[in-house]
């Protein structure tokens, strides 16, 4: 080769070294604000609050299972060949039972995470279960309207 295309080759090659150590370091060590959050998703907990929540959250996962196994046996009794309304309404009303269930044991766990947190620790937990029209402006951090 000539001396030429190896050194267009080189320059090439260097460029795409740049570009990618430059995306990683931007996304790994750097991480821009905007990026951070949409990982993030939900603040993290006080540190005084972690472990009651990982508790409380035992507790959520066995209502979470038994919901999602009536949901299922609904949905699959859907997909029967033969319809029968009578099973299909009493698997509906299965899965209705387990949901509202598993969405009091959800609130209620909430409920003893909030007795444990200061309210400025609440506001900003509880910050993301808001849809974007309810949220305070002081929470949206770096976000312009």
């Amino acid at each position: 080769m000539s001396k030429k295309t190896i050194l267009i080759l080189l320059i090439i090659s260097l460029a795409f070294n740049f570009a990618f150590f430059g995306t990683f370091l931007m996304h790994r060590v750097i991480r821009p604000p905007m990026l951070h959050e949409q990982v993030q998703g939900r603040p993290r907990l006080p540190k005084h609050c972690r472990d009651d929540f990982r508790e409380l959250r035992k507790e959520m996962d066995e209502k979470h299972r038994e919901y999602f196994k009536a949901r299922r046996e609904f949905i699959l009794s859907l997909m029967e060949e033969d319809l029968n309304e009578k099973q299909l309404l009493e698997r509906l009303n299965i899965a209705i039972e387990k949901q509202t269930t598993m969405e009091k044991e959800i609130g209620l766990s909430f409920v003893k995470l909030r007795k444990s947190m200061t309210a400025e620790e609440a506001k900003q937990f509880f910050h993301k279960d808001l849809r974007p029209d309810e949220r305070q402006p002081e929470f949206e951090r770096g976000r312009r309207k």
